[in-house]
């Protein structure tokens, strides 16, 4: 499928926040930005005087969105993140007619319930294709531009599925384990060659979008985060991993542990993103990234 690129009209909404680059127009390319959390971190950030450059396979969910960012700050992209050639077009469009992209969010997902006894291949592939492949594609896509530059951002939206498998959802965790690893092998691909490329993991936690729960947390209150997270391209975040709004430190060995009591050495605190409402690990969704 052809990536199709508009303009949206859209509603004002004054903002503020630090962009991550100097100077210039900061461009955000957000996937699965049609619903759910795609939708409230393009508003958001837009709010902070980013460009959000939206990728989503319904038209109309994607100008649905663009009503509701900062007018003349969104622009609408119709793409399917599993097809590689059409991202690279996409990429290119992109890069020549809104601006250079510093900030890449890989959050379009898919989620079905299905069991390996009851499930067709297929089903399982088309979750791969999205889930794992989606990020591989758009990454590869816009990567070479920040090469060109030298710095850039990417935020990719993870899930405990990878992890941890959930009954009758075999396409899902298989697919979410895929991608986990892929940001582990880009943090450590580019960690040494360009330093200026951040690299962050990011489980947002259950929200209450159409995938999540009712009782999840609210979806513009996770997209406060995220944009924080975005438009944070500090060295020392990358490789890091997020779980809600607050950073998961990697544990410590018993050795180091006895090693930093000895030396009366203070433990590393997490970073948080939002102070102020920091939910209990417990809030994590094994299902995030928003449905194409």
């Amino acid at each position: 499928m052809r990536a199709d690129m508009t303009a949206s009209p859209v509603l004002r909404h004054r903002a503020t926040g630090t962009c991550l680059a100097a100077g210039g127009r900061q461009v955000a390319v957000i996937t699965g930005a049609g619903l759910g959390l795609g939708r409230a971190l393009s508003v958001e950030l837009t709010r902070r005087g980013v460009h959000v450059a939206g990728i989503g396979r319904d038209p109309c969910h994607l100008a649905q969105t663009g009503d509701l960012c900062v007018p003349g700050q969104f622009t609408a992209l119709r793409g399917d993140v599993s097809q590689p050639g059409p991202m690279r077009e996409l990429a290119a469009q992109v890069e020549a007619q809104v601006g250079p992209v510093s900030i890449v969010v890989n959050n379009a997902a898919i989620y079905r319930r299905q069991d390996f006894l009851g499930a067709v291949a297929e089903e399982v592939v088309d979750h791969v294709m999205v889930n794992t492949c989606g990020p591989i594609n758009v990454t590869a896509a816009f990567m070479p531009g920040m090469l060109d530059r030298g710095r850039g951002r990417i935020i990719n939206v993870s899930s405990f599925a990878g992890g941890n498998p959930l009954p009758g959802s075999l396409g899902y965790t298989v697919s979410k384990a895929g991608a986990r690893v892929f940001s582990q092998a880009l943090t450590v691909e580019l960690a040494r060659r360009m330093p200026h490329i951040t690299v962050t993991e990011w489980i947002p936690g259950i929200m209450a979008t159409r995938t999540g729960r009712p009782s999840g947390i609210p979806p513009e209150t996770v997209a406060a985060w995220g944009a924080t997270l975005a438009l944070d391209d500090s060295p020392d975040l990358h490789g890091a991993i997020f779980l809600c709004d607050a950073e998961m430190l990697p544990p410590r060995s018993l050795r180091r542990r006895v090693k930093d009591a000895l030396l009366l050495k203070p433990s590393r605190r997490p970073r948080i993103l939002a102070p102020a409402m920091a939910p209990a690990p417990a809030l994590a969704d094994p299902r995030t990234g928003d449905p194409e």
